[in-house]
């Protein structure tokens, strides 16, 4: 790497720190599905039965690692409820056990 392309890769990144928009530059597919599909009871089962669980923990950690907080507590916060309802479900079916 020349002087001139370490210079080109500062300005660069310090034009990106500029004008930061809010926009997340991390992969939040899996919390934005996740988030969807707290809307109805069959798209988070759906969810679940994907593996969207572990997806949707990894996605919250590479958010977690890239300072991304809005993301990490959307994902965190789906990630609870998610959790909750299989909890219920799971009482539902075995409390008379």
């Amino acid at each position: 790497m020349t002087d001139a392309d370490a210079d080109a890769d500062v300005r660069a990144a310090l034009h990106a720190l500029a004008t930061d928009d809010g926009v997340s530059t991390v992969d939040t597919d899996a919390i934005d599905e996740a988030a969807a599909a707290l809307d109805d009871v069959r798209d988070a089962a759906a969810f679940v039965a994907a593996d969207g669980l572990p997806r949707l923990r990894r996605a919250i950690d590479r958010a977690d690692r890239a300072g991304d907080d809005a993301a990490v507590r959307r994902g965190r916060d789906a990630l609870d409820a998610l959790e909750r309802c299989r909890r219920a479900a799971a009482n539902h079916f075995y409390a008379g056990s």
